[in-house]
């Protein structure tokens, strides 16, 4: 865990640069997979269950941002018997992780891995969670408590590189997007039991910095 802690300080300094910031994102995309893989290898598994993990995009009209509908990660049961096997599958969903540092990507990974974790202890009730609204909101709730087992610095690393990433790509009009969906949409999304992405205080960080048409505030103080 220390060396992700100190990952992040080196990340710290790279993104007051607009020039390092653009490599640092093509950096990230170009050490996705092995990013990823470096963080499953951290991880602990149920006994018996095979892990599968799979990156990728989807292939609608429109480009898909990392606060669109369309940006989501899941974690899938995919065989639960003697014969056919256990097995799960991770999918990363790249249009909102991929461009993320490896210590931001924890976070995503941490959420999924909660997600496992359901579907080992009981497969039917995580399958029932497909089609029930109640049960997902409680097992998307439970899978957020993973978060509470790591530095809060990670979680703030992966709400700051997602806003500059939207800034960088469209300015303070997509950054804001980023930044509602964080503060204001994510503990409602898709079948809800999220925690919020950013604090009250970190989105009025957001706000303060847009006003100024700073976005330089934002990166001293979050």
């Amino acid at each position: 865990m220390d060396k992700f802690l100190r990952k992040i300080k080196e990340c710290r300094k790279i993104l007051h640069s607009p020039s390092k910031r653009r490599k640092f994102w093509k950096e990230n995309k170009n050490n996705f997979e092995k990013n990823v893989v470096a963080i499953i290898d951290t991880l602990s598994f149920p006994k018996k269950w095979r892990i599968y993990v799979t990156a990728g995009n989807f292939l609608p009209k429109k480009k898909v941002t990392p606060y669109d509908y369309d940006s989501w990660n899941s974690t899938f049961l995919v065989a639960a018997t003697k014969r056919q096997g256990f097995e799960i599958i991770i999918f990363l969903n790249k249009a909102r992780s991929e461009f993320l540092s490896l210590p931001a990507i924890i976070p995503l990974i941490v959420h999924e891995s909660g997600h496992i974790k359901q579907a080992a202890r009981s497969p039917q009730k995580y399958f029932r969670s497909y089609f029930n609204d109640a049960i997902a909101q409680k097992d998307e709730a439970e899978a957020e408590l993973e978060l509470q087992k790591l530095p809060q610095e990670m979680i703030d690393e992966a709400a700051l590189e997602s806003i500059l990433y939207c800034f960088d790509k469209g300015g303070w009009n997509m950054a804001q997007k980023m930044a509602n969906y964080l503060h204001k949409e994510q503990p409602e999304a898709y079948s809800g039991g999220y925690t919020q992405g950013m604090t009250k205080k970190q989105y009025q960080l957001f706000s303060r910095s847009k006003k100024a048409k700073d976005i330089n505030i934002l990166i001293d103080e979050f």
